[in-house]
């Protein structure tokens, strides 16, 4: 039987909120230049203030941005955990010849998502994957990145979506990133439904504060969430 985590009150009598941290995997391979990357920072830009007006209804979490950038090699564009009503989005920039390798991305998430790195009473984290192509990961390095990521008990908990940008780059890889059958990879054919489905990986990331924050159950309301629902913290969406 697992014990309860104790209430923890802030100084003058208030709780705590608990954090909701939510990582931000972007595609800054050559291919995404022009067009898809204008689109990408417009729709990251527009989402924060859905997350920040779902935040400001609620009385116990906090969501926490952090956003990696890959193209041949990652870099952090938000290194930080930064409160989401902090975020001024700064645009990403394709990398010129840059490809897509994806596995050197996981394990640098994983660093961040390492014990020590969140706190213990954090909600499961949500790491959002965006692509407009296949990973050209060199042979074995996707899969040790992804082995990197599970390895933190905190990346097994995380929801785990991902958005393709254009049908060509849904993948096997990007099913193996969700790692559950069961939630969809999400596609985007334009520039408004990249906006359109950024949204709606918004308003999974808020319900992974639930009661349970079962993966395959926010997969099956991304599409047909209602507005209004409350949500409720309980010590079961720990990570730990």
């Amino acid at each position: 039987m697992v014990t309860p985590t104790p209430t923890i009150k802030m100084p003058g009598g208030g709780i705590a909120r608990r954090p909701l941290h939510f990582i931000i995997l972007a595609d800054c391979s050559w291919g995404m230049k022009g067009e898809k990357i204008q689109a990408l920072n417009y729709a990251i830009a527009d989402m924060m203030p859905h997350l920040s007006a779902w935040e400001r209804d609620q009385e116990q979490a906090q969501v926490f941005i952090r956003a990696l950038a890959f193209a041949t090699e990652p870099r952090w564009h938000i290194p930080d955990p930064t409160p989401v009503s902090n975020i001024r989005w700064k645009p990403l920039q394709p990398v010129p010849k840059g490809l897509t390798n994806m596995g050197a991305a996981f394990a640098l998430a994983a660093e961040a998502l390492a014990p020590g790195r969140i706190e213990r009473r954090a909600l499961r984290p949500a790491l959002l994957l965006i692509t407009d192509g296949l990973a050209t990961d060199p042979p074995g390095k996707f899969e040790a990145g992804l082995n990197a990521l599970m390895a933190q008990p905190a990346g097994r908990a995380a929801l785990r979506l991902s958005i393709a940008i254009g049908r060509d780059a849904q993948s096997d890889s990007l099913n193996k990133f969700i790692g559950d059958p069961t939630v969809p990879v999400l596609v985007a054919n334009s520039t408004e439904e990249i906006a359109n489905r950024l949204v709606a990986a918004s308003l999974a990331v808020s319900r992974m504060s639930e009661v349970g924050a079962d993966r395959s159950a926010v997969a099956r309301r991304l599409f047909g969430v209602q507005e209004g629902v409350s949500s409720r913290i309980f010590d079961q969406d720990t990570i730990i």
